[in-house]
């Protein structure tokens, strides 16, 4: 029986495929783990209103209207043109929602009033105005 020898020259190698390995599922794992940030969410200063009440309808369709006048309409940007056609595309799916407007209390009073009026063409009849309490 012969034995291969070992010669001194030959240097210690590392195989890297089992780190691979384990660092590939690493990332899946994080990946499929993670919670990803609602873009809905805006970061709005809400007006505070002595006489808030909370919300009754917890299902309602959202618009946000941010401080310098842009329009997200249920987490989606709109243009102002096109802020009515978007609420009448909405009121078609949803029939039975009631539409929550959400404006920072840095946005101007023309925004404001141009996401009510278009509320109202679109045909919502039960519309919220956001707020927070005066606490």
């Amino acid at each position: 029986m012969k034995f291969v020898r070992r010669t001194v020259d030959q240097e210690p190698s590392v195989n890297l495929t089992p780190l691979i390995d384990i660092v590939f599922l690493l990332l899946i794992f994080f990946m499929v783990s993670s919670r990803f940030i609602d873009e809905r969410d805006l970061r709005l200063e809400l007006p505070a209103a002595a006489t808030a009440q909370p919300s009754v309808s917890e299902d309602a369709l959202v618009v946000d209207v941010t401080g310098e006048g842009a329009y997200r309409v249920d987490g989606d940007t709109t243009e102002s043109a096109a802020l009515v056609a978007s609420l009448r595309a909405l009121r078609a799916q949803y029939p039975d929602r009631a539409l929550r407007v959400r404006a920072d209390g840095s946005a101007a009073h023309t925004a404001v009033v141009r996401a009510l009026d278009s509320a109202s063409q679109a045909g919502f009849e039960r519309v919220e105005i956001a707020t927070r309490s005066g606490n």
